[in-house]
């Protein structure tokens, strides 16, 4: 099946369609300069369309992240990205019937929010110990012989071909230096999230496996006692154990085996071993085991500040905005945060940071207006609708998005072992 799908005329089509047309990468070029392609230029790109051959370097681009450091990512060649996209057609089938039922990033029909929620059902009201595991440099360390080795790759000739010819394929770096690769897959490639998935694949069967072969000392009689829990989401991962002893040693076991299968290291200023009672970070969420014996999911407080201060710096760098412009600009940012909490513990959040954005607005409406009074520049840009005094609205009839609007809903956790493959398509309408 998947030599038929890689050789598929009609996957070719769909591949290109996604890297061309569909995904916002359509306009960033990669080492050839080539972007925005016509619709002459994709049919051509068909014939070239195949998983074998040479794969072209990867331009590096950087990009800052919230610490102060930079990400790189390297940006295929538009017929490169067209070629790994025939490649994770054929081989995502494959990989979402083998994959584990906690692995949750960068896979179709799964999200943060049921990583989340796996985590919410596996901590009871009694005190846990988490590992809170972060890989260093996963993308751009992962030994090629993790996903060559694997069961999904192994024997298939063609395939294995062509991720050891994408490992070595080199990068041109930012300042236009040539560099060479053997190990990593590119973060910024249509397979490399697919690839990345299969090295790791593992670590749940691994630690259900090293928790079997202690169950003397952990005090479990059958399989079905084991209570270590886990939950992954790309580089990261989250282990829930009873007991804080047995969270260093599966800690200390994990490291190795991260090392020995992946020949990447945890990081060591990021993995952290934590009590449920002091609460823990994990994709932006702040979970916490409380007193009165209640576990309670809330935006973690970086992220808080993270909305705050993207709000804060688009009002501030938006003097010469109009108003119609400021409120293009901030619906997308509230809305987009607001939808990714509403599943948690985020009322209170909500409406802090409503009037947080309220008061921004309203020193941006000042500040255009330094020599008009309050009431004057609030007729000017405030409106009254209903009970609500101070509606941010143009005369166009554009309103400032509410984040106290959303309504919060619990979410449904896809099952454990479903995927979009399996042919069950009411588990995901």
């Amino acid at each position: 099946m998947q030599k038929i799908l890689f050789n598929s005329y009609s996957a070719k089509i769909i591949g290109i369609r996604k890297v061309t047309q569909d995904n916002q990468g359509k306009k960033t070029a990669g080492v050839d300069g080539v972007k925005d392609v016509t619709p002459k230029q994709r049919l051509k790109m068909v014939d070239d369309c195949k998983i074998s051959g040479k794969w072209n370097k990867v331009r590096q681009v950087e990009i800052p992240k919230k610490n102060g450091k930079v990400r790189t990512l390297g940006i295929p060649t538009m017929k490169d990205r067209a070629r790994q996209a025939v490649m994770k057609l054929g081989l995502e089938p494959a990989y979402e019937a083998k994959a584990e039922p906690n692995s949750y990033g960068f896979r179709p029909a799964r999200s943060t929010a049921d990583a989340i929620e796996a985590i919410f059902k596996c901590v009871n009201r009694c005190e846990r110990w988490v590992i809170e595991g972060d890989i260093k440099g996963f993308f751009d360390n992962i030994k090629t012989e993790a996903m060559l080795e694997n069961e999904l790759v192994k024997g298939n000739a063609e395939l294995e071909n062509a991720i050891r010819k994408l490992v070595g394929s080199g990068a041109v770096s930012v300042k236009g230096k040539e560099i060479v690769t053997d190990k990593g897959t590119p973060q910024g490639g249509v397979i490399s999230p697919l690839l990345a998935n299969i090295a790791f694949m593992g670590l749940e069967t691994f630690v259900r496996k090293w928790t079997w072969d202690n169950r003397k000392r952990l005090g479990i009689r059958k399989r079905s006692d084991i209570n270590i829990y886990i939950v992954v989401y790309a580089d990261d991962f989250v282990v829930v154990t009873r007991e804080e002893w047995i969270a260093k040693e599966l800690r200390d076991v994990i490291k190795e085996w991260c090392q020995e299968k992946m020949g990447v290291e945890l990081s060591e200023e990021k993995t952290k071993i934590t009590s449920t009672k002091c609460g823990f970070d994990f994709l932006g969420f702040n979970i916490r085991l409380y007193d009165n014996g209640k576990l309670l999911i809330k935006p973690a407080k970086e992220s808080i500040k993270g909305i705050k201060e993207k709000v804060k710096e688009i009002c501030n760098s938006g003097n010469k905005l109009s108003q119609d412009e400021i409120i293009g600009r901030l619906n997308p940012v509230i809305r987009g945060w607001g939808m990714y909490y509403r599943h948690v513990v985020s009322k209170e959040v909500f409406q802090d940071i409503d009037h947080y954005v309220h008061k921004c607005v309203w020193k941006w409406a000042k500040n255009r207006h330094s020599n008009k009074g309050s009431v004057w520049v609030k007729e000017k840009y405030f409106q009254r609708k209903g009970n609500r005094n101070w509606v941010f609205e143009d005369k166009k009839g554009h309103s400032l998005y509410k984040m106290g609007s959303i309504k919060i809903k619990r979410h449904v956790k896809i099952a454990r072992n479903h995927h979009v493959y399996d042919g069950e398509c009411d588990t995901f309408s």
